[in-house]
């Protein structure tokens, strides 16, 4: 898999860009939708405010909170996904809210890192077609374990 990423970092996030690619590739093979594997994959991500992921948030998912991250998929399911012909692949874009992140780890205390990553590949799993549970849960926790061995 050839990976594209598109990042625009409108909230001057501070983040390993080595990392960030590692999280979203790892986060893809774990998924085990190898057809996807062998094609250009396209994943763009945005890094926001609180103010402006709260007014998206509004907007689309009519919560009016900041979150940590949104998912804006190009595919309605992993089916709809895996029937995509032999072309390169948009997955889709993330809005991440690293101030959102930043006040969770605060309050959990937690190690901001971790949660940075694991938010993220949670992010490309919704991307991929999948619904929060156990499964998704796994392959996230694994990813942000992972990438912070590295």
């Amino acid at each position: 898999m050839n990976l594209i990423l598109e990042i625009n970092n409108l909230d001057s996030c501070n983040f390993s860009q080595k990392k960030l690619e590692l999280t979203v590739a790892e986060t893809i093979k774990k998924a085990e939708l190898t057809r996807i594997l062998k094609r250009d994959v396209l994943v763009s991500i945005g890094f926001v405010s609180e103010s402006e992921i709260k007014k998206i948030n509004k907007k689309y998912r009519n919560k009016n909170s900041p979150t940590d991250v949104l998912s804006f998929g190009d595919f309605n399911s992993k089916e709809e996904l895996l029937e995509q012909g032999k072309e390169n692949i948009f997955l889709g874009e993330l809005l991440v809210c690293p101030k959102d992140i930043e006040k969770y780890c605060q309050e959990k205390r937690i190690f901001f890192e971790k949660e940075f990553f694991k938010v993220i590949s949670h992010g490309i799993l919704h991307l991929l077609g999948f619904n929060h549970g156990g499964k998704m849960f796994k392959i996230q926790e694994e990813v942000a374990n992972n990438v912070l061995k590295k």
